[in-house]
């Protein structure tokens, strides 16, 4: 496509000569005029504040917000946005950390913050599911099942207690909980279509509602999916299924003290989800330098130098913190005795890999915690100090379903600066840069190896630090995260980090690696030629949606 936005242009993201410019602005004047009418004055931002709130640091002008605090009223802003011919760009919370956040991939679009759409509909205790709107977080439907005395977990992630459960869902994001994929877990949904229209997943619409909450897949084609990563409709309600929580919560801890144990470390991981999977939770595969990122501060002369830690620093900084090249995190969920024998199976599985393989209950842990705060020169002695006891207790929680903000340390791990009371700070600014590259890897040895090497080798040519995660997502794919972390002040950073982020992606599509989620800054990079899937998908945007009404340019769409 020539421009930025995917299809046919709206008024107001498709730059022109003075008359269209003219046109736009009249055609936005004119749909703030009928936003104010419908929703009152207070829940519509002007251009300044609405790219003061939703456009730090990023790159496109901002030409309005909306803040809707009622669901039925989105159909009519999505109708006034039509009539006019104004881009819309719907958010949940619009705290999308590392991938562009709440900043549209296009000039000149309205956001449509649902944040203030914030009600837990049900919960149906019986069936175990949870119907919300796009403003719930992650804390509220904790404090509320709480509330409720209800056992269920939240399916957490570590963007923090603030954020979105339906953008988490809608974006295909993952947990370590037993239901680790998010959008698995959608039941049903509701959507406002480009039209002003309301969708309603099948079942429901056939008159079977509560049956509709409790079986994903419906009758007929499933379009639902249509709504996942995509600009086909505005979601204003969902339906997810919760897990229940557990009586036994274990996690496991395997720290390999030599690289060349990985090959056999993947083959013993992949074997234990093939006969252990039902029980155990997502698994984690951290590199030193992510370790690293977690466990200790930053060196000062690193800092004051500019440059990555290269290998062999890096190697002296894990060894002066009796920590390895590798770490291996998981958690195991059942029955007492079941998930007992489950950990004894998962700690003979890697007896072959030298260094300490712990497991650890809540219980434990505030042991340890309690040990640290008494005697903290003996657990120092050990490699272990409140902070680590206190980490490890965010990681069960995590693992338990309880939201918790320990993963937000990570965009201040370079900052050289004490951390803030709200780590949410930095990211809203802008300050703190923060830019996934999330690629989906298959569980091969060899592939593995070959993608370390390379993130490593392009990380440190571009001047960041490889903090490479890999994530199971079955006994057949990994997930990985690589954070790129920069000031985000400095434009000079971000253009190194969208460098980097370009040659990774590029160069792991050479390898057979592409990533399963991107940021508004890579949208244009899923723009192949003779790539079917991308020709069906903007053939149905030009049905649904003939005059690009919304998220122009999302998804390249």
């Amino acid at each position: 496509m020539p421009h930025d936005c995917g299809t046919e242009p709206t008024q107001t993201c498709v730059p022109g000569g003075a008359q269209h410019q003219k046109d736009s602005m009249s055609a936005l004047l004119q749909a703030l005029e009928d936003w104010r009418a419908l929703v009152g004055a207070d829940s519509v931002l002007s251009a300044h504040d609405a790219g003061a709130l939703y456009g730090a640091g990023g790159t496109r002008s901002i030409a309005a917000a909306l803040r809707p605090a009622q669901a039925e009223s989105v159909q009519e802003l999505v109708r006034i946005a039509l009539r006019h011919r104004v881009a819309l760009y719907p958010v949940s919370t619009g705290r999308n950390w590392g991938y562009g956040g709440a900043t549209p991939p296009s000039e000149h679009c309205v956001v449509l913050d649902l944040s203030r759409l914030n009600r837990v509909i049900a919960v149906d205790a019986e069936l175990g599911t949870a119907t919300i709107e796009p403003g719930v977080t992650q804390g509220q439907l904790r404090a509320h099942l709480d509330r409720l005395g209800l056992p269920f977990m939240v399916p957490t992630t570590g963007a923090g207690p603030s954020t979105s459960l339906v953008g988490n869902a809608l974006e295909r994001g993952y947990g370590i909980t037993p239901h680790a994929d998010h959008f698995d877990a959608v039941m049903a949904l509701q959507a406002v279509l480009p039209d002003g229209s309301l969708y309603r997943s099948r079942l429901s619409a056939l008159g079977g509602e509560r049956i509709g909450q409790a079986y994903k897949w419906g009758t007929g084609p499933y379009l639902d999916g249509l709504f996942s990563q995509s600009n086909f409709g505005v979601v204003t309600q969902m339906t997810i299924a919760l897990a229940q929580r557990p009586p036994h919560v274990e996690a496991f801890y395997i720290f390999l003290d030599k690289e060349d144990q990985l090959p056999a470390a993947l083959l013993a991981l992949r074997g234990l989800l093939r006969t252990t999977g039902g029980v155990m939770g997502g698994v984690n595969i951290l590199n030193g330098y992510r370790v690293a990122s977690m466990t200790c501060p930053y060196p000062a002369h690193a800092l004051e130098s500019g440059n990555p830690l290269q290998a062999d620093d890096m190697a002296e900084l894990l060894r002066a913190h009796k920590l390895g090249p590798y770490l291996i995190v998981g958690s195991v969920y059942g029955e007492k005795s079941v998930a007992r024998a489950a950990v004894k199976v998962i700690m003979r599985g890697f007896a072959h890999c030298s260094g300490r393989r712990v497991s650890l209950t809540r219980r434990k842990a505030e042991v340890l915690q309690r040990l640290a705060i008494r005697f903290p020169r003996i657990a120092a002695g050990f490699g272990f100090g409140q902070d680590h006891a206190a980490r490890m207790l965010s990681a069960l929680n995590l693992m338990e379903g309880i939201p918790d903000d320990v993963a937000l340390r990570l965009p201040y791990w370079k900052s050289g600066a004490p951390l803030p009371d709200d780590l949410t700070r930095g990211l809203l600014s802008g300050d703190r840069g923060l830019m996934w590259y999330s690629p989906l890897v298959p569980m091969a040895p060899d592939v593995v190896l070959a993608f370390e090497a390379m993130v490593t080798r392009v990380c440190l040519q571009h001047g960041f630090e490889p903090l490479i995660t890999l994530t199971s997502l079955s006994d057949r794919c990994f997930d990985s995260s690589v954070p790129l972390l920069f000031d985000g002040r400095s434009s000079a950073d971000k253009e190194r980090a969208q460098r980097c982020y370009e040659a990774l992606f590029e160069e792991g599509r050479q390898l057979g690696i592409v990533p399963y989620r991107v940021g508004s800054q890579a949208f244009h990079l899923l723009d192949t030629p003779d790539d079917s899937a991308l020709a069906l998908g903007r053939s149905l945007k030009r049905q649904l949606d003939p005059h690009n009404i919304l998220s122009p340019g999302r998804y390249n769409l």
